[in-house]
């Protein structure tokens, strides 16, 4: 299953929603989709996703870090801001990166490209809708895994290790546990 949440601050384009949509339907990927309560997706959609128990469409807020930690949610597909990110990884959910604005690209090519821990949607931001059968391929190759090959198993298995690394970090002695201690000693000298 995967949870999609492009991103509550970009409000999603008829082109994109559409294009989402088509892809959902086209693939028949299970899913939870988070969207703003502004977007326009195609006539009938949500009754079909809900008819056909595929899916459901959240308008508005949702609960991610629930979400995400649910055992049928494999897949996240982001926008990149780094909080959804750090959740993703927490949860330990394969994130399909799709970047719309300003430091997401940044995050989703260290995910896709120097961690290698993320498989890229599409880069074209807000002002490109994606292709529906380049969704489509997106979607099949991961989610479904009609394709699924050594890439994408490396990516699944960095995953695990970014979930053990972020552990280990916040755990007493780890890497963030000791910065905390320390902005904490911080304070107490400055009075």
């Amino acid at each position: 299953m995967a949870m999609l949440q492009p991103g509550h601050a970009a409000v999603l384009q008829p082109g994109h929603a559409a294009a989402v949509a088509t892809a959902l339907e086209r693939t028949g990927v299970a899913f939870v989709w988070a969207v703003c309560p502004a977007v326009t997706l195609p006539n009938g959609f949500e009754e079909r996703a809900v008819s056909g128990g595929r899916g459901t469409v959240i308008r508005g807020w949702a609960p991610l870090v629930n979400a995400l930690r649910h055992r049928a949610v494999g897949w996240f597909v982001t926008h990149c801001r780094w909080n959804s990110v750090l959740e993703s990884v927490a949860a330990g959910v394969t994130i399909l990166a799709w970047p719309m604005t300003a430091d997401q690209f940044v995050n989703a090519r260290l995910l896709v490209d120097g961690l290698r821990a993320a498989v890229p949607v599409f880069w074209g931001g807000v002002k490109m809708a994606p292709s529906t059968d380049g969704l489509v391929r997106v979607l099949e190759s991961t989610v479904v895994g009609k394709e699924w090959d050594g890439e994408l198993g490396d990516v699944a298995a960095r995953t695990k290790e970014l979930v053990e690394e972020a552990a280990a970090a916040v755990r007493e002695g780890g890497s963030s546990w000791r910065e905390v201690e320390e902005l904490a000693q911080e304070l107490r000298e400055l009075g």
